[in-house]
């Protein structure tokens, strides 16, 4: 059908019964046997390797954003380090696939008539096909959300998405039926993509933007969800992970601990929180007071210092608290340590040597305590040689928790309690 324009509220028609209770739905692991978006070329040591990249340039982008959200700028070409999730655009509904990134605001799918746009396995919506696919006007509140790469000629709103490498993202900033595990979502606001070029060959069709502002799916469906998502990140890249909306998100139980997200003025998109500690057995290092943080929470009290990020595959922290944290582990593990080949890792071992890792526990304000497991400390990097996946934020003075280190816990987001609650859980059977 051709597309009409359409000025929009955030108000949202649900159609399926199916959302009483909240829905959950399947997360595949970006190294998974069963990722429809894994390319067969590529080794396990080709993903840790380009997540190193990956993480250093989603960093130093993020640094680099200044007051201005909408010139955040990293790196997807390495998007197979995040964790895909299905679902489908558009009456009658298009499957396809994205990567759900904490970190996004903005969903978007490559959209017919590709311009200039990257293949991909799954089919590429055709939005003239679709009897509930609208288009935002430029004099549209919505259109302000995004970063506009200009109007075109019939008075539609154009976004643009930019990244590190220098791949981009724009076309027809849109509302349209969404379909999530079985649950329809009508007037969601998403990026019709016709130009998307750079580094996205084999990558996922786009991105589902699970940040923090107005845009994102979180505060777009917020009237059903309650601001509360979760999702419980697996070890094993053979078994599904999963991610829960709405009353299926509350995370509760023994061994739940919860701390306050921090709100940032000037980065409202990231999930700021405050890491007070990193405990290696009995020796417990404090994050120093003049490490790199977020602007000052809304009462004043408290800053954040550290950016949880599902699309973001290592964890990064400030470079003395590093030093302390290898120090301490080579006192731990009795094997000799190695040099990583490329230079990118800073602890390795080789795996011909049996050697467990000590009890590591991160420490959140509120006495919220991770203790990490030991699957996601450690990873091949190579053959024979198996590396800390924790690395130094050397000249870019961000930190950010990744999801290796969130691996085997369930992470509860509640948008409006502005907490997320930890608890430790088997991922693999949830």
């Amino acid at each position: 059908m051709t597309a009409s324009k359409y000025t929009l509220s955030f108000l949202f028609t649900f159609l399926s019964a199916e959302f009483i209770n909240g829905l959950t739905l399947e997360l595949i692991h970006p190294h998974s046997p069963f990722n429809p978006l894994r390319d067969p070329s590529k080794t396990r040591y080709d993903w840790i390797r380009e997540a190193y990249h990956h993480t250093r340039s989603r960093a130093a982008a993020i640094q680099s954003l200044g007051g201005d959200i909408s010139k955040f700028k990293t790196d997807i070409k390495l998007a197979g380090g995040g964790y895909v999730m299905k679902y489908s655009v558009g009456t009658p509904p298009v499957e396809t696939y994205g990567i759900a990134d904490t970190g996004s605001d903005l969903t978007w799918t490559q959209c017919q008539p590709c311009i200039n746009c990257y293949q991909q396995k799954t089919a590429v919506f055709n939005p003239q096909n679709s009897q509930s696919y609208r288009t935002v006007t430029c004099d549209a509140s919505e259109c302000s959300l995004v970063e506009v790469a200009g109007c075109s000629d019939d008075n539609t709103c154009q976004y643009k998405v930019s990244y590190g490498d220098r791949s981009q993202t724009s076309g027809d900033l849109a509302v349209d039926t969404l379909t999530i595990g079985g649950a329809s979502f009508d007037n969601v606001i998403f990026g019709c993509g016709h130009q998307n070029n750079g580094t996205f060959s084999n990558a996922a069709s786009g991105i589902i933007g699970l940040g923090s502002s107005q845009v994102s799916i979180i505060k777009q469906l917020d009237p059903l969800i309650g601001g509360k998502f979760a999702y419980c990140l697996s070890s094993r890249p053979d078994s599904p992970s999963h991610i829960s909306f709405g009353p299926e998100a509350i995370v509760t139980g023994p061994n739940a601990v919860k701390t306050p997200i921090i709100k940032a003025v000037d980065q409202p998109s990231f999930y700021w929180l405050s890491l007070e500690s990193i405990s290696i057995g009995a020796k417990t290092f404090q994050v120093s007071k003049s490490t790199s943080t977020s602007d000052m929470s809304a009462d004043g009290t408290m800053v954040g210092n550290i950016i949880i990020d599902s699309g973001t595959t290592l964890t990064m922290i400030p470079s003395d608290l590093f030093t302390s944290l290898v120090t301490a582990l080579k006192g731990s593990i009795p094997a000799a340590p190695l040099d990583d080949p490329e230079g990118a890792f800073g602890l390795c071992y080789s795996t011909r040597e049996s050697f467990e890792v000590p009890e590591i526990i991160v420490r959140f304000t509120g006495g919220a305590d991770v203790k990490l497991s030991p699957k996601g400390t450690f990873v091949e990097v190579g053959a024979g040689i198996s590396c800390l996946t924790i690395i130094p934020d050397t000249n870019i003075g961000i930190s950010i928790f990744g999801n290796l280190s969130e691996i085997d816990y369930l992470f509860g987001y509640d948008l409006e309690e502005q907490t997320v609650t930890f608890k430790p859980s088997d991922c693999s059977t949830f």
